[in-house]
């Protein structure tokens, strides 16, 4: 899924739109979230949480979660 596209699906103004613009600026092989925020993620948006996950393994980058 194209980055663009990603972000019209998650909505211009969430957590896991920020996060991907957040991907994007830094340019890092690796992301640092919270493991609450993930938790709420996956509650609030599962599906969302997925592409987001999907579009971070596709473009090599590793969750690191804390």
């Amino acid at each position: 899924m194209r980055t663009t596209e990603l972000l019209d699906d998650l909505g211009a103004d969430t957590g896991l739109a920020r996060l991907v613009r957040r991907v994007c600026q830094d340019q890092f092989p690796w992301v640092v979230v919270s493991s609450a925020a993930i938790a709420g993620w996956m509650q609030r948006d599962p599906q969302g949480w997925q592409k987001v996950l999907d579009w971070l393994v596709a473009r090599g980058v590793t969750l690191v979660r804390v």
